[in-house]
């Protein structure tokens, strides 16, 4: 019987995964690079993966809040329109967060995922 082999891309190369260690966290596949003869988790490219995935969760909560404002404008509700305004800035704003701009590592960057996301 003959052994099954697995590979994985990175950085364009396709590369054995018997003759590599794999970073162990899965949440940022799409950010791995060779680096030295290794498969490392870069971090710019984690930050990006990262605000990929706060712009998937505020998808969702931004639609939500969509129906919401026009209610309140069908309504005429001037506070609940800015409440409401004020929350979706919010949210656009979260991929800029200084927290993330400025992590160093990979559990600096998953530690940056603010309560509002998880509505």
């Amino acid at each position: 019987m003959s052994e099954v082999k697995s590979y994985v891309v990175v950085d364009g190369r396709t590369l054995d995964t018997a003759e590599y260690a794999l970073p162990e966290n899965p949440n940022f596949r799409d950010a791995w690079s060779f680096v030295d003869q290794v498969i490392v988790i870069d971090v710019e490219k984690a930050k990006d993966v990262w605000r990929n995935k706060m712009r998937e969760a505020r998808k969702p909560i931004l639609d939500a809040l969509d129906a919401a404002y026009f209610r309140a404008l069908e309504d005429a509700d001037t506070d609940k329109q800015r409440e409401i305004a004020a929350k979706k800035k919010l949210l656009r704003d979260v991929t800029v967060l200084p927290e993330l701009a400025n992590a160093t590592t990979v559990e600096e960057i998953e530690a940056v995922w603010p309560d509002y996301l998880k509505a």
